[in-house]
């Protein structure tokens, strides 16, 4: 049935509360807290939380290392410049596109000492590394190759250094492709603070061996939640070397943040991005400062694209609910544009596919159906929805479909806290936010899978 919401305010309830009951299949129930990517956690290959001895004992780790309290301890009672290798499965060896996350804490008491942690492959290239001194963060994603049978000064990964606090518990992220790696290191608590994340391109082409280093000095290391995977979507170069164009509104554009989740896919993926979204971009005929959609898609290159993603809706939701500016309307059933009705959502919507479809007819188009956002109301949010799956369907556009393909709902207020922003902290996206704009940990555990995916799919049906 055809979805019509009226200009007014006390219509719009009317006609929305109609139809929530005949689109249940489109709204998945308010999950708990601890949200995670539904179909997108991969295949886990190793998981410990050293709440008890492991098997190996200490990890596999030879000297220097204890477990107690639930946490891995290395670099305990060790010599200057030495190292304890604990060497990875072969079968780990294999894979080529792999995610881990871990969590870290140093107690190192001196400026004059350093403790770290190296990841490297199978012929001693680095893929990354961690150290600290009692005031300074390091990290590093390049350095001299290492047979990790000691740590001396020449063999120092090359450090990029921050400040930290070193009583606090930080997590790193890191997503291994192609001879690239893609990391975020952020601290643990209340009001975790990113303090690093970049996408760099590295000589490490597996993960071999972890190698924990008393580079000088004594300065014990805690590991904890040690969890390595193999994503559910990895492209493993297949769109490597792809272009694609991105449109819509801030959460593409980024908000504040220049690297949106396209952003993250087209570093991970050794793509081509070039993004025309903007902030308050609406599909509808708003008069809003961020303007239409569809005129980000006439003032874009001529040049096809291999892929166009796009997103809307977040903002026509305001204009449609709390401004009143033009209603939802219907999909035509024709695909005449003469029969679009673009004083509509529905009309301009199709009317924008359609533009893409004459510019660039051999791109693939992929659209991003947002999470379920506690920043919009929620009767308007439904409608928009299916209208918007309908007319996808319609014209053959794949949906990466965040809203169901993933527990993200910032109803959820822990949700809300934990995975968006509306301001930098320190250069990066904070947390806290009004649950509109994902952050760096809302874009890792959910867009970049779900689009990921969603470009797998558009791509194997070109």
């Amino acid at each position: 049935m055809p979805i019509v919401i009226r200009r007014t305010g006390s219509q719009l309830v009317i006609w929305t509360r109609l139809v929530v009951a005949g689109i249940v299949a489109f709204c998945p129930a308010v999950v708990p807290d601890d949200a995670s990517a539904s179909d997108a956690t991969g295949t886990v290959l190793m998981y410990e939380t050293f709440a008890a001895q492991t098997d190996p004992p200490n990890f596999g780790f030879p000297i220097g290392a204890s477990i107690s309290n639930g946490v891995l301890n290395v670099t305990q009672g060790m010599k200057n410049y030495t190292t304890s290798v604990r060497p990875l499965s072969a079968s780990i060896l294999t894979e080529r596109t792999l995610d881990l996350r871990f969590d870290w804490k140093t107690a190192i008491t001196s400026d004059a000492m350093k403790t770290g942690v190296e990841f490297r492959d199978g012929n001693g290239h680095l893929v990354f590394a961690i150290a600290a001194t009692a005031s300074e963060l390091r990290y590093a994603v390049a350095g001299p190759d290492s047979a990790s049978t000691s740590a001396p000064d020449s063999l120092n990964p090359t450090w990029i250094r921050t400040s930290f606090d070193r009583t606090k518990w930080y997590t790193v992220d890191l997503h291994l492709t192609l001879r690239r790696i893609q990391y975020t290191i952020t601290s643990k608590g209340t009001s975790p603070r990113v303090i690093a994340s970049a996408t760099a391109t590295i000589t490490g082409t597996n993960l071999a061996r972890v190698v924990a280093c008393n580079y000088y000095g004594s300065g014990v290391q805690s590991i904890d939640n040690f969890r390595l995977t193999r994503p559910a979507y990895a492209a493993n170069g297949s769109l490597a070397g792809s272009s694609v164009y991105a449109f819509g509104d801030s959460i593409v554009y980024g908000h504040q943040y220049p690297r949106s989740f396209v952003n993250l896919v087209a570093e991970r993926e050794k793509m081509t991005l070039t993004k025309y979204a903007r902030n308050g971009a609406t599909i509808g005929p708003s008069t809003a400062s961020g303007g239409q959609i569809i005129t980000q898609v006439r003032n874009a290159s001529t040049v096809s694209p291999a892929f166009v993603v796009f997103d809307g809706g977040t903002n026509d939701a305001i204009e449609i609910h709390d401004q009143h500016t033009y209603v939802i309307g219907v999909v035509s059933p024709s695909q005449d544009p003469a029969t679009f009705d673009t004083r509509t959502y529905a009309g301009s919507l199709e009317a924008t596919i359609y533009a893409m479809k004459q510019k660039w007819p051999a791109a693939q188009i992929v659209y991003v159906a947002v999470h379920k956002l506690g920043s919009r109301d929620w009767d308007t949010q439904l409608p928009l929805r299916q209208v918007t799956l309908q007319a996808a369907q319609k014209w053959n556009v794949v949906v990466a479909d965040v809203f169901a393909d993933t527990t993200l709902d910032t109803r959820v207020d822990a949700q809300r806290v934990a995975y968006t922003f509306d301001s930098l902290v320190n250069g990066f996206p904070g947390t806290g936010g009004t649950g509109t704009h994902p952050n760096l940990g809302g874009m890792t555990e959910f867009y970049v899978p779900v689009l990921t995916g969603a470009l797998l799919r558009r791509s194997a049906t070109a």
